[in-house]
């Protein structure tokens, strides 16, 4: 029986039989054997029970994610949802049991297990990968599993669509990927659900990648954003005539929203400057610690929002704000918390929330605070966007929530000295290999601030020339971390100047893939990213360390173009060599921004 046949996907399910054709992917399942399907490449898997009956619907989600075939598939014990995107080798799955079960069918599998890390206030280091090659048993810890069998050129990637495993309420305690002494492989934990696919091993990730961008809302350009938390003054310098400006500042710049951190609000969070004065403060059960605690302060903006909502629109800026929904009580108060952005939107004009101070305790936890996020993505009629705060506690992490907004993903600080630039570039280098950089904001630090602190340190961040930072974060959305106003006045027109250049072609950039190319970056040698349209067109950020060799070649696949220097701090050259692209760099934390055509 025909179920489905359009959108270049044909379903049929009879007799207990499942066939799925895409034109990238085939899933075929009769009994409890079954296979996944990319050209030549398969992979056989056993399920965890028969399947009794399959029903589905074609969604386009609102516009919230690409289109995909949604199946519900149902077992004697219950129900599994998948999801299909006809463009992409993966099948996707939501809230499957344990027991599916991968036959790996020959010894020489290698198997790269990558975790990602968060709660970034305590960790550096945002990547770890590890290489097994299969003997006996084995158990992985990650949330990505690229299976290669290394004869016959197939790969398995399996994505565990799940907080990072220290954040994981129902977390794996026998291991996230089993390879078990029969020569299967078996995911733990899977009721957060999880993608399949199949394909060349060398090309799974990019695969993924594109998917994950269809799983999500992007931006259609990347975002350039200001929150002035990074200066450390908190909530002090918090008032109308300081935010006014700031926008000023904003506009000067290029910047394209202003976001107001912890106290615009009337409450006095634990953060706050005035906390000690205030009970402490708190960070969660804000609606029994003052009721009014998510007013607008009348003392700090005595005219409201309404003067700062005139300036911001004269300078075509808009407005973000910084929110910590309630997480007493696993979060049961989710719904006064959505009426709280509900006036943040309507009343004072917010179109960005960066969501702060969750933890997620419990399973109950997790459904009231994905609730919430379901319904405030339909507030301001789907436009609003949100970012998640990834740097502390139990949070969704990179791989669950991932249709919600973008990802803070750290705050660093010239006051504490544990920001240096090239740590940043760093950090973003390596998350950009497995997932679309535009779903990340990345900050820039006013280099000046408290460069007695290092010391003579060689890759202090006073060091560095503020374009520089702001090209090293150019594939997320830059986030500008300080108070402007206090920028000197060279690093001002410095950074308005690479910010005037990347607002003219970040719309087509933002159309591009972006990879990282170059060395892992360490302040020392040589690293960079790559924006690339097929074979015809492209872009280039490049930067030299500290490193004495003031010319490097870059392993980069692209011949017979025509370069343009867009924008940079020092001396280029540039040419094409038959091992790659020869760049010249004429000073030490030098960097080049280049766009190229065929």
């Amino acid at each position: 029986m025909i179920l489905y046949n359009n959108q270049n996907m044909l379903i049929e399910f009879a007799d207990g039989k499942l066939q799925i054709c895409m034109p990238a992917l085939q899933v075929i399942v009769a009994g409890k054997e079954g296979i996944l399907q990319n050209g030549e490449r398969k992979w056989n898997f056993t399920q965890p029970e028969e399947i009794l009956d399959v029903t589905l619907t074609w969604e386009d989600n609102e516009g919230r994610s690409a289109a995909y075939m949604h199946l519900c598939l149902q077992y004697a014990s219950g129900s599994e949802y998948w999801y299909l995107y006809p463009k992409y080798p993966f099948l996707c799955t939501e809230c499957h049991p344990d027991g599916r079960t991968f036959t790996l069918g020959t010894p020489h599998i290698q198997l790269t297990s990558v975790e990602l890390v968060d709660k970034t206030d305590h960790h550096d280091s945002l990547l770890k990968e590890s290489v097994h090659q299969y003997y006996k048993y084995h158990k992985a810890r990650g949330n990505m599993f690229l299976l290669e069998d290394t004869v016959q050129d197939r790969g398995l990637l399996i994505v565990k669509h799940s907080p990072c495993p220290d954040s994981a309420v129902r977390r794996a305690t026998d291991g996230d990927l089993v390879l078990d002494y029969n020569g299967n492989a078996i995911l733990r934990g899977c009721g957060y659900g999880a993608a399949y696919g199949v394909g060349a091993p060398e090309e799974l990730y990019d695969a993924y990648k594109c998917l994950y961008g269809s799983l999500c809302i992007k931006p259609e350009v990347n975002f350039i954003m200001s929150n002035t938390w990074g200066d450390r003054s908190r909530d002090a310098a918090m008032k109308e005539d300081f935010v006014l400006r700031e926008l000023e500042c904003a506009h000067h710049l290029g910047v394209d929203i202003v976001q107001l951190d912890d106290g615009w609000q009337k409450g006095i969070s634990s953060n706050s400057t005035y906390a000690a004065e205030n009970r402490g403060g708190v960070f969660e059960g804000f609606w029994d610690f003052d009721k009014d605690f998510w007013v607008l302060d009348p003392v700090k903006f005595p005219g409201g929002m309404d003067v700062i909502l005139k300036k911001a629109e004269e300078l075509g800026i808009e407005m973000g704000f910084w929110f910590a929904p309630d997480s007493a009580e696993d979060f049961v108060n989710w719904e006064k918390d959505v009426e709280v952005v509900r006036t943040l939107v309507e009343e004072h004009g917010a179109r960005y929330i960066k969501l702060d101070g969750v933890v997620l305790r419990s399973e109950l936890c997790e459904k009231n605070y994905i609730a919430m996020l379901d319904a405030i993505s339909q507030l301001d009629g789907g436009k609003l966007q949100f970012n998640l705060d990834i740097t502390n506690d139990e949070r969704l992490g990179y791989f669950c929530g991932i249709p919600y907004g973008t990802l803070f993903v750290e705050n660093r600080y010239t006051d504490f000295k544990n920001y240096y630039p090239h740590r940043t570039l760093r950090n973003l280098w390596q998350l950009s290999k497995y997932i679309p950089a535009i779903k990340f904001q990345f900050e820039v630090l006013n280099p000046r601030r408290n460069a007695e602190l290092y010391g003579d340190d060689p890759l202090a961040p006073n060091t560095y020339d503020i374009d520089w930072i702001f090209a090293s974060v150019m594939p997320s959305n830059p986030l500008i971390w300080m108070e402007m106003q206090h920028l000197t006045e060279t690093d001002t027109e410095s950074l308005r100047k690479i910010i005037a250049v990347y607002r003219q072609h970040r719309e087509e950039m933002a159309k591009m893939p972006v990879t990282p190319v170059g060395d892992l970056p360490n302040g020392v040698d040589w690293s960079g990213f790559h924006w690339q349209n097929g074979n015809s067109q492209g872009y280039l950020a490049l930067f030299r360390g500290i490193t004495e060799e003031e010319t490097h070649t870059f392993d980069i696949p692209v011949q017979g173009m025509q370069y343009t220097v867009l924008q940079s701090n020092t001396d280029v050259t540039v040419n094409e060599t038959d091992d790659g692209l020869r760049v010249t760099l004429g000073k030490k934390r030098g960097y080049v921004f280049l766009q190229y055509k065929a």
